[in-house]
């Protein structure tokens, strides 16, 4: 699956059904499957608002705010 979002984040339009279908072989339900998209496009969606607003990066692993 990381493999497949990794896909979808650098070049989804190279995604082919067989992609999908190795998903299925290994297990992940079409929900599953669904939902890592949706939460992969969604998080490309608001990191690119931000860099289009300039909001600056919180930087919360160098703040010591969140663990690695």
């Amino acid at each position: 699956m990381l493999d497949y979002v990794k896909l979808i984040t650098d070049a989804a339009y190279r995604s082919t059904a067989e992609d999908v279908q190795k998903l299925r072989d290994a297990g992940w339900k079409e929900e599953q499957i669904a939902e890592a998209v949706y939460i992969t496009a969604m998080f490309a969606f608001f990191n690119r608002v931000a860099d289009a607003f300039g909001v600056p990066s919180q930087d919360y692993l160098g703040t010591g705010k969140l663990t690695p």
